[in-house]
């Protein structure tokens, strides 16, 4: 697969990227390659988040399921993301509220918050060690952020959510001590954890549950007939009544209309050499991550050993990459000036799955195959979710399902050879209204 089909597979070489999740994740369990014919209720493509998740509770449903992972489990966006845990959608609910209504709208807010429950009720009945942590920080530099910051309060607010909490001068140092910002909202609700852990053990716990999981098994074909279902690898097949299609980025050789619905956005993260304890506390002395509502925003948080990771776009292509290591440390260097001189130990890419207005994209095309998509940089609490209401219609319950099955994204309406130039031409121009603060 080329990259324009596969930016993730197309990376593949039978590793993990050389990032500091892959370096700390401990020694995983291997599942093999598909070399048979295997017959099933359910064929999943994809053990990120999303597939693992759909995977587990179909399994828990009492249905027989294969999951197919062309490289590793979680080596696409699953295992390169900045665990961050969110509640909400990339997109504001007034979009939910404009195609849905505000019943449903507010269904779909209650579904994110269920996700972020998810997560931390997987992580004790399965007892994953993913170094789970609580607490979030939205940032802000300028008097036009702190009023979208209020606003976001205020809506929250009227969601009768109320573990937000504003901070400024010293309550504000006393989370973050930076000269950059001059308030942001904290939220005890949203937190952090390491995503290639919490992958693999939801893998074991899909796999304990009965699924059937194999690695470096790429789907080459898709075929249909009256019986069912035929999912071709390089070394077996798959033959399912129904399927779901959780490939984040990597659809596009597979279903070239739902990779037309998403842009594949490039982000970055660099991580330090191991700061002492008192460093480490000096910058987020209550260990939040922390999001800025920049346009191209910027996150970082702390890890378990003491190193900063720090994130965030670029309108740098990958393959400059020691340029874009350099712009990352610089931009990290502007919120704590004391790491200017930091060494720089990792630094690696992913993509994220980007939508029209950035709704999430949960559907069916005909009976038998369901997709999720487009989360925006918010899946790692949303995809726990999105794989349940899709186990849930496959069971036969259409609840949930229907509502985000509403939700309408455009197809892009340009050549996948011209997205990246158009990419690097919006952030660009955000990154101006960055500058300009607004």
């Amino acid at each position: 697969m080329n990259r324009e089909h596969a930016p993730h597979l197309s990376q593949f070489d039978g590793h993990h990227v050389n990032s500091w999740y892959a370096a700390t994740a401990p020694s995983r369990e291997r599942y093999p390659v598909l070399g048979e014919v295997v017959r099933c209720d359910v064929c999943v493509v994809g053990a990120g988040l999303t597939g693992l998740s759909t995977a587990l509770v179909l399994a828990e449903k009492g249905l027989s399921v294969a999951l197919l992972e062309g490289a590793l489990v979680g080596f696409g966006a699953t295992g390169r993301n900045g665990g961050q845990i969110l509640h909400g959608f990339a997109a504001p609910l007034t979009r939910f509220e404009q195609q849905l209504g505000s019943r449903a709208a507010r269904q779909c807010w209650e579904a994110s918050l269920e996700g972020v429950s998810l997560i931390a009720n997987r992580i004790h009945q399965h007892q994953i060690d993913c170094e789970l942590r609580w607490g979030f920080l939205t940032t802000a530099s300028n008097h036009h952020q702190q009023q979208q910051l209020r606003k976001q309060q205020a809506m929250l607010e009227t969601c009768g959510y109320h573990d937000s909490q504003w901070l400024e001068g010293s309550t504000l140092a006393g989370q973050i001590n930076s000269p950059r910002y001059t308030a942001a909202l904290y939220d005890n609700g949203c937190g952090h954890l390491h995503p290639l852990k919490y992958a693999q053990g939801l893998a074991r716990a899909a796999s304990r549950a009965g699924v059937r999981l194999f690695e470096h098994s790429p789907v080459t074909s898709i075929d249909e007939d009256r019986l069912g279902l035929q999912i071709g690898t390089p070394n077996g097949w798959v033959r399912a009544d129904k399927m779901v299609l959780a490939c984040n980025v990597d659809i596009g050789a597979l279903q070239p209309q739902l990779r037309r619905s998403i842009l594949p956005v490039e982000s970055h993260i660099i991580a330090t050499a191991p700061l002492t304890a008192e460093q480490a506390a000096s910058l987020l002395p209550e260990g939040a991550a922390v999001c800025s509502s920049d346009k191209l925003l910027d996150y970082f948080r702390l890890t378990p050993d003491h190193r900063l990771l720090f994130g965030g776009r670029s309108s740098r292509p990958y393959a400059e990459r020691q340029s874009l290591i350099t712009e990352r440390h610089t931009r990290m260097a502007s919120i704590f000036p004391s790491l200017r001189n930091s060494r720089i130990d990792y630094a690696w890419s992913g993509h994220v799955d980007v939508g029209p207005a950035r709704l999430p994209q949960i559907g069916r095309q005909g009976q038998r195959v369901y997709h999720a998509q487009g989360f925006a940089g918010h899946g790692l609490a949303f995809t726990g979710i999105a794989g349940q209401m899709i186990a849930e219609a496959i069971a036969g319950d259409l609840g949930r399902f229907d509502i985000f099955n509403k939700l309408y994204a455009h197809p892009f309406p340009l050549p996948a050879s011209l997205e990246e130039s158009l990419i690097r031409l919006g952030s660009m121009y955000y990154r101006l209204r960055d500058t300009l603060g607004f």
